[in-house]
């Protein structure tokens, strides 16, 4: 269970769309929306300290898995054997077909309403949150076979 949480791609994403939310609220009158820069950066300092938490708990438990937490490597890149190269390198392969889709879109989105300010930081968690669901709906069906 362990081993699943500190490598799933849902504590990334809740640390992403945290600070999605942070910069939404700080970029807007701060005044106004006092409590959700408040409610967002609990959001980040409590989530963020609780996974450092976890990856050394894990990497203590499990030695010979050991995760990095100054990697630029995503710890749900998990390459041990040639199984999950290749499970690996079908998301990664589905997650650039989403990215040749979704960017074009996106990029039409920012052309036809230029007057939406904030449009295009949406468009960005939009797609941050896309990719992280193709990523591991395809790792949870491959993983499945």
């Amino acid at each position: 269970m362990l081993p699943r949480l500190v490598r799933s791609p849902f504590i990334p994403l809740v640390m992403f769309l945290g600070l999605i939310g942070f910069v939404f609220t700080v970029a807007e009158d701060a005044k106004s929306h006092s409590s959700l820069i408040v409610s967002a950066a609990l959001l980040l300092g409590v989530i963020f300290p609780l996974w450092v938490i976890l990856v050394l708990f894990h990497n203590k438990k499990y030695p010979r898995q050991k995760v990095s937490l100054n990697s630029l490597l995503p710890p749900e890149l998990r390459e041990m054997d040639e199984g999950e190269r290749w499970v690996t390198f079908n998301a990664c392969r589905n997650v650039y077909i989403y990215y040749t889709f979704a960017l074009p879109i996106s990029t039409a989105f920012c052309i036809w309403f230029p007057d939406f300010p904030y449009l295009a930081l949406s468009l960005i968690g939009v797609l941050g949150v896309g990719q992280y669901i193709v990523y591991w709906l395809t790792i949870r069906k491959l993983n499945q076979y």
